[in-house]
């Protein structure tokens, strides 16, 4: 705030203030941006730890959280989003679905042996026909 022209006792007043009351709290950003990471756009573990650095929050704070997050959550926000992708992609042959969504689950931030995990068992779902 400074750099923007801003007098420093200023800004040091308003961080004070702020501060005092509790708005501004690493821990409690980085949770807030997890919970939407996670819920919001069923981001993977390696998306979220990514943001949080992204956010600069402290290293201790990402381990914490990253700590938190299981696989079995994870291998079922994959899975969700593999189902959601599966029916976009009916127009494409199966190998191309695979791979597309495949691809996708990576881009989202999903750990490799989740997606694996996640193709295998979509492959086997009925409701996707086994993505054939």
């Amino acid at each position: 705030m400074v750099s923007k022209g801003y007098p420093p006792e200023a800004v040091r007043f308003a961080l004070n203030e702020l501060g005092e009351r509790g708005l501004i709290d690493d821990k409690v950003y980085a949770n807030n941006l997890t919970r939407q990471l996670i819920h919001g756009k069923l981001s993977g573990k390696h998306k979220i730890a990514f943001e949080l650095k992204r956010h600069g929050i402290p290293e201790s704070i990402r381990k914490e959280i990253l700590n938190s997050l299981t696989e079995s959550d994870e291998k079922e926000r994959a899975l969700e989003q593999a189902r959601l992708k599966w029916a976009g992609f009916q127009s494409f042959d199966s190998k191309k679905r695979r791979k597309k969504i495949f691809d996708h689950l990576i881009r989202k931030g999903y750990d490799f042996q989740v997606v694996h995990e996640v193709m295998d068992e979509i492959s086997k779902d009925p409701e996707t026909d086994g993505l054939r």
